[in-house]
């Protein structure tokens, strides 16, 4: 139940964003079509880094290919949707 109210808050919080997630316990994939997208993203996730709220985040880019894909661990799930939220 914890799993699909995160799902649901994460699909709200990136709503204006080109992109479609998979959440498998506390490890996330979300994969951009947009390069501005993967930009704004990974740019938050640089940003995010001594907060401990992601970790192991890993950037895929196939060759080729329009998408941008990020997987990464999620260590606080409702800090992290609080400062997604914000930005």
């Amino acid at each position: 139940m914890e799993e699909d109210s995160y799902l649901e808050k994460l699909k709200a919080v990136l709503r204006t964003r080109d992109c479609n997630i998979q959440y498998q316990s506390k490890v996330v994939e979300i994969t951009f079509k947009k390069k501005e997208d993967a930009e704004w993203f990974e740019h938050i996730c640089s940003s995010l880094k001594g907060q401990s709220v992601v970790s192991c985040l890993m950037s895929l880019s196939p060759p080729g290919k329009s998408q941008y894909k990020f997987i990464f661990n999620i260590r606080d799930t409702e800090r992290f949707l609080k400062l997604m939220d914000k930005l």
